[in-house]
């Protein structure tokens, strides 16, 4: 606790700077999990991006940005969405969400032209496992008591695991995941910050069961997936090999007893086996006839995806003005008489696909060398595990959900890719910021 308060030998030699930083950052960890608050979370940011315009001097600030082309493409590539709003011919839905997407403007400009030492990334990266861990134990609390009440062991999974704090599932399952990869690796390098290991042991414990019963299978399959190739680097590099099978075998032993103990989860993997069932818009059944045997998440993202591809196609160079797309897309799902989207409004459910139908292929090209490729290779030059994993579940993530479209996507996506930028510095750097 003593480190989380700062109270500690190293907390206590921080600059004022830095300190008033961590306390914002901690703070903004907290309004992450609150529910229908958004006007919290918009003063901690704008109080973020007032601290950092004093964080360091400008020159520092231009010297860093040198180095980090990825935040330059964030910032072209948010001017780019002000450009489509303000061609928009629904210029208030395309200036609505252009505000909604303003975080994706302001953390790369607040946060990626700073450099945080070592020290102090630390600290923040602890913090954030805490506030993450202490929102799960919640919602979890939550949901048994609903469990109680109703005996329904569905209020035990999915959204309405997270009910309490009104996120949904596959939001708090990112969280989940880049929790659990940092707590990895704050014991794996055996940081100053981590004083008591049988508790952080103990909390991702907990995170491994509660995010199996979030039951996000893109999350699920990105962390196991992550966990067998860290185990496969890190014990194969040190040729400990029987060590890193142990762990490998504890995996599949404990997902097997997940997929016994929680099977509701494992009917989500089933989806997969009816993915061409939905797949023709054009069969749509009507509401009378539909109902949960024959609608998934796979068959009807299948179908989305049909759609916006054919919206691509008839604006693949300029793309269709923010404001427009929603509209446009409920055209061609009423030319495919896919009556289940037009009730329910559906959007892309794919950023890339999101951001290709908007932008056209530049954009897109744009939005994949900010935000993937430069932010992966800038990892990769620096060997960081974690920044790598971070932007890699980011990556993944956005295949099977429109980030863009949800507030706590767009600042959870602009936050966490600046901040792997803002520890990085590069060797060269003459003139380093304290």
């Amino acid at each position: 606790m003593k480190s989380l308060l700062l109270l500690d030998l190293t907390g206590r030699v921080f600059l004022k700077k830095e300190k008033i930083f961590y306390w914002l950052v901690s703070a903004f960890y907290i309004s992450l999990f609150l529910p229908d608050m958004p006007v919290i979370n918009n003063i901690l940011i704008g109080a973020a991006l007032i601290h950092s315009l004093y964080y360091n001097t400008v020159q520092e600030k231009l010297l860093l940005l040198k180095e980090r082309k990825e935040i330059w493409l964030m910032f072209l590539f948010y001017v780019w969405l002000a450009v489509s709003a303000l061609l928009s011919a629904n210029q208030q839905e395309g200036m609505v969400l252009l505000v909604r997407r303003l975080p994706l403007l302001v953390f790369p400009v607040c946060i990626g032209s700073l450099y945080i030492r070592e020290e102090l990334k630390d600290r923040i990266l602890l913090s954030y496992c805490f506030f993450t861990t202490v929102a799960a134990a919640a919602c979890m609390i939550y949901a048994l008591f609903q469990y109680s009440r109703t005996g329904n062991a569905g209020d035990l999974y999915d959204d309405n695991l997270t009910e309490a704090i009104g996120r949904p599932s596959v939001y708090v399952a990112m969280a989940v995941n880049l929790s659990l990869f940092t707590y990895v690796y704050l014991l794996q390098k055996q940081s100053f910050a981590i004083q008591y290991k049988g508790l952080v042991f103990l909390s991702i414990a907990f995170l491994v069961v509660f995010h199996y019963m979030l039951a996000s299978r893109t999350s699920i399959l990105t962390l196991y997936a992550g966990f067998v190739a860290f185990t496969i680097w890190h014990y194969g590099r040190s040729r400990q090999f029987v060590r890193g099978a142990m762990l490998i075998a504890v995996l599949v032993a404990g997902t097997f007893w997940m997929l016994q103990a929680f099977p509701r989860t494992a009917n989500r993997f089933k989806e997969l086996k009816n993915a061409n069932y939905y797949s023709r818009a054009g069969e749509a059944r009507d509401s009378a006839q539909r109902n949960s045997d024959q609608l998934n998440g796979t068959n009807v993202r299948f179908s989305v995806w049909n759609c916006g591809w054919e919206l691509f196609r008839r604006h693949p160079v300029t793309g269709v003005p923010l404001g427009d797309k929603e509209d446009k897309l409920i055209e061609i799902f009423k030319e495919r008489q896919f009556t289940y989207a037009i009730q329910t409004r559906l959007n892309m459910h794919n950023t890339y696909l999101d951001v290709l139908c908007n932008l056209g292929i530049f954009g897109l090209l744009a939005f994949v060398l900010g935000y993937c490729l430069l932010p992966l290779l800038a990892s990769s030059r620096a060997h960081d595990g974690l920044g790598l994993f971070i932007i890699l579940a980011f990556t993944t993530a956005m295949s099977t959900e429109t980030w863009l479209d949800r507030s706590i996507g767009c600042i959870m996506a602009g936050f966490f890719l600046s901040l792997v930028s803002a520890w990085k510095r590069d060797l060269r750097y003459s003139n380093p910021v304290p």
